[in-house]
């Protein structure tokens, strides 16, 4: 199995990356501190001069920069705002550093089309998996969408993260994708660990996308007090109930998807090595809640230790019929393996 992984410019984890290069299916990064993507601002954030210097050390990885926030302000769509995007475009090409954007927003793909077809026909453009590709006919029409404009035909893009565990939807699924469009490279997200179904997804996502505009501050921690934080902790059989992909379940897609994606990027590079090194290795050793980017916030209060986990917990809910409450299968496996962490204050002077 090949792996899509977060760049992050530290010289430790980009000379990792780079020594597993045959191993990746692509690298993505934030392409600045002021863009607009899937992730609330960071203060953190590389700067696009250094993200570019990392990125030019590989030159035979596809490199893609996020565009990828669910909507824009209008005004981003023509121009100063678009004229600054379509700059950072043009910069990132003229250092070797891009060859594609992941994106959210059709209008915003249209206006960049139209502002600089040039900067369009040098990178492909490859729909977020935030468009939730689930089925046929909705794959084919955000296709037909790329299509119009100037940028490439995608080479890859991500399933919706619902097929992961339902081996039989999804080979169908990428069955007639291929027909269709033969070369195509298919993936699906490995360790998000979001709630199946997400019944918070679109405000989610549209509160993110809020937040990167200077007028919409970002509010009170929404997901811990009211959405999937809140479900988790409450229901810690939902976490097991999550359509992740362990490492050691990796094996099970071979055949079906050529990829998968690891997501984590707003996490410390030494976090990040860790976990594509788990991907590589095909197993994990600790808490799987650390593990899944949307479950890390909860892994200081619950633990849910990974080898406990049976060897068939793939077969036993691949397929599910989502219906927990007939089932009960993940909830009583959360009640034997999900254990409360205490809240405790490092030790000082031990040792």
């Amino acid at each position: 199995m090949r792996y899509e992984v977060p760049f992050v410019p530290d010289a430790a984890y980009a000379a990792f990356l780079a020594e597993n290069a045959p191993a990746l299916e692509a690298v993505y990064f934030r392409l600045g501190p002021d863009t607009p993507d899937a992730r609330l601002p960071d203060a953190s954030d590389a700067s696009p001069g250094d993200l570019a210097l990392g990125l030019r050390a590989m030159p035979g990885v596809p490199r893609l920069g996020l565009l990828n926030a669910a909507f824009h302000a209008p005004e981003t769509y023509r121009g100063d705002a678009l004229r600054d995007i379509v700059m950072l475009l043009e910069g990132y090409l003229a250092a070797g550093a891009i060859t594609g954007i992941v994106y959210a927003d059709h209008y915003l793909l249209t206006a960049l089309s139209d502002a600089s077809p040039e900067v369009a026909g040098a990178l492909c453009a490859v729909p977020s998996i935030n468009f939730r590709l689930h089925g046929f006919e909705r794959l084919a029409a955000v296709l037909e969408a790329v299509a119009d404009t100037h940028f490439k035909f995608p080479q890859a893009l991500i399933l919706d993260r619902d097929c992961n565990r339902d081996t039989a939807r999804l080979a169908a699924l990428a069955s007639r994708t291929r027909e269709v469009f033969p070369g195509l490279r298919l993936g699906l997200m490995a360790n998000e660990g979001c709630l199946y179904a997400c019944p918070f997804k679109t405000a989610h996502d549209a509160h993110i996308a809020l937040s990167r505009l200077a007028s919409c501050p970002l509010g009170p921690d929404m997901n811990r007090e009211l959405g999937c934080l809140r479900s988790f902790y409450h229901h810690p059989g939902r976490m097991l109930a999550s359509p992740f992909v362990r490492p050691e379940d990796a094996h099970h897609l071979e055949g079906i998807v050529d990829f998968l994606k690891i997501c984590g990027r707003t996490r410390p590079a030494a976090d990040l090595a860790a976990i594509v090194r788990a991907y590589f290795a095909g197993a994990f050793h600790g808490n799987l809640a650390w593990l899944l980017d949307s479950q890390e916030i909860l892994s200081g209060r619950l633990e849910i230790p990974n080898d406990a986990l049976p060897g068939d917990f793939f077969a036993r809910t691949d397929g599910c019929c989502r219906d927990c409450r007939a089932c009960g299968y993940c909830a009583v496996l959360a009640g034997r393996l999900v254990r409360e962490r205490e809240p405790a204050l490092p030790r000082f002077g031990d040792g």
